[in-house]
């Protein structure tokens, strides 16, 4: 690999080797705990306040298809298996939006998505896909996980707080994405992949900003809580 190869120029090849994995496995273990400080937030307030449907849905969609893209290109579990557990606790949220939201939601063509979410799952894990589209896969991922987060941005802008967004859950966001950039440029040669997490870097680090940025107006408004 041409990341690897510059780092081992520098640092004997043993000592990459190892501290990517080591990189590689605390991804797995931020994974599993990234999105539950929302999901408990959810849970104790009972309100979805400040938070994006949009957002959310897209977000799920995007893990999904970074997760498709590395399982159909052959690489290392290990480079991108934390996104199958951020993808389900994305799924998890969206459906605790459903549930208390106080905004009347159409049933109809959310189980429309839902169905056609799935088909098209099952499309690519049946090999479907010819694989000079494999590329435009991997870009869908970077193109939805920006649709997912813009929206929330916009948001917080405009409503001036950050609701139910957690520090925790986007700055180890944040962190995540950093590791990903080196281990991605270190164990795969794939442009496509590194370009995502270095979009999402951007994204996740305004998200982080706003929270920061607006606290205090945040802390009145749920307060306000009806």
């Amino acid at each position: 690999m041409v990341g690897q190869a510059l780092l081992g120029g520098m640092v004997p090849p043993e000592l990459v080797a190892l501290g990517i994995n080591v990189l590689n496995y605390a991804m797995f273990a931020g994974g599993v705990l990234i999105k539950l400080p929302q999901i408990v937030a959810i849970l104790r307030t009972k309100t979805v306040k400040g938070m994006s449907e949009t957002s959310l849905a897209t977000e799920f969609l995007a893990c999904l298809s970074l997760c498709a893209y590395n399982l159909l290109m052959g690489h290392p579990f290990k480079t991108w298996g934390e996104m199958a557990l951020i993808g389900a606790q994305c799924a998890v949220q969206t459906i605790l939006f459903w549930v208390y939201t106080k905004d009347k939601l159409s049933v109809a063509p959310r189980a429309l998505v839902v169905l056609l979410v799935a088909a098209i799952t099952a499309v690519l894990w049946l090999g479907f896909l010819p694989r000079a589209l494999y590329p435009a896969l991997g870009l869908t991922q970077t193109a939805l996980g920006s649709f997912a987060r813009v929206p929330q941005i916009i948001l917080n802008f405009r409503q001036k707080h950050t609701g139910n967004q957690s520090i925790i859950t986007w700055g180890l966001s944040l962190a995540g994405n950093t590791v990903r950039i080196i281990t991605t440029f270190a164990s795969v040669d794939d442009f496509v992949a590194l370009a995502g997490y270095l979009v999402a870097f951007v994204l996740n680090g305004t998200l982080v900003t706003q929270i920061l940025l607006f606290r205090a107006n945040t802390e009145e408004a749920l307060k306000r809580k009806d």
